[in-house]
């Protein structure tokens, strides 16, 4: 059973399920006009089958969910920058099931609609929650992040391929740098994310290549250098100083000296 269902279970008897079905229908095309299909690289069991294709899913519903809120609340960055970085995880894992030759789930479907009923009905949840205010916003990306985590640390306790193992390692360590940052944010702290801080105060300098280096002292947490070259140094209260950053290959690392408690991690689905 796959984490937000269990999270969502004991309000099953008060809570409607909104999860949908698509049917696709599909003509063939006459034998003679079939072009020749490319064996796949290589395979993998039904279990790790099931396991990409759901990740697949719930890193679009990742996007999806952030880009909608961040248009519900256009003066905060974290969102949309956020979303980048999850656009950058559901394409990663769309290279791994071409390789092993599984269908995409997300082929065809609009926002909120999603190949599993359990993610479309998170999905409508937690947009819905993210409507009453900015701060159930982040609370709502903590809220995914967790799932999230707990469902990649589930998929890494198994029997991977070197490959998948790999780029779901390097989502982890996205979803973790993610997760800091929304706890933060809920908490009230300053955090920099991608291109520079969702809230700082200080001197920014933007360079030609797009990259940012905030030269500011954050009361919080400092995460990270993401979309490939930026910056974000904080310092302060009982946090990090320190740089993460989130490469243009999805890889999302973090090198960080930290002082006092740190954020939680998650646990298994």
């Amino acid at each position: 059973m796959k984490t937000w269902q269990i999270l969502t279970a004991a309000a099953a008897a008060v809570v409607l399920g909104l999860g949908t079905g698509v049917t696709v229908a599909a003509t063939a095309a006459p034998p003679s006009t079939l072009a020749p299909i490319a064996a796949p690289a290589a395979t993998v069991d039904a279990t790790v089958a099931e396991q990409l294709t759901y990740i697949r899913d719930e890193e679009r519903l990742a996007r999806d969910l952030y880009l909608a809120i961040a248009e519900l609340y256009p003066d905060t960055t974290a969102f949309s920058r956020i979303a980048v970085s999850e656009q950058r995880h559901f394409d990663s894992v769309g290279g791994l099931l071409t390789r092993y030759g599984l269908t995409d789930p997300s082929a065809g479907r609009e926002v909120g609609d999603y190949a599993d009923a359990g993610l479309t009905q998170m999905y409508d949840q937690l947009l819905s929650q993210a409507k009453a205010s900015v701060h159930e916003a982040y609370k709502v990306g903590v809220a995914f992040e967790v799932t999230d985590i707990a469902d990649l640390e589930t998929s890494l306790a198994g029997n991977l391929p070197a490959d998948a193992r790999k780029v779901l390692t390097n989502l982890l360590a996205g979803s973790n740098n993610h997760l800091a940052a929304f706890t933060a944010l809920r908490d009230g702290e300053s955090v920099g994310i991608g291109t520079g801080a969702e809230a700082h105060k200080g001197r920014d300098s933007r360079r030609a290549d797009g990259t940012h280096h905030p030269s500011n002292t954050h009361t919080g947490t400092g995460h990270g250098r993401r979309d490939g070259r930026e910056h974000g140094v904080g310092m302060g209260t009982g946090t990090q100083n320190g740089r993460g950053e989130d490469r243009a290959d999805c890889t999302e690392r973090s090198h960080n000296s930290q002082a006092g408690a740190g954020h939680g991690r998650r646990g298994a689905r």
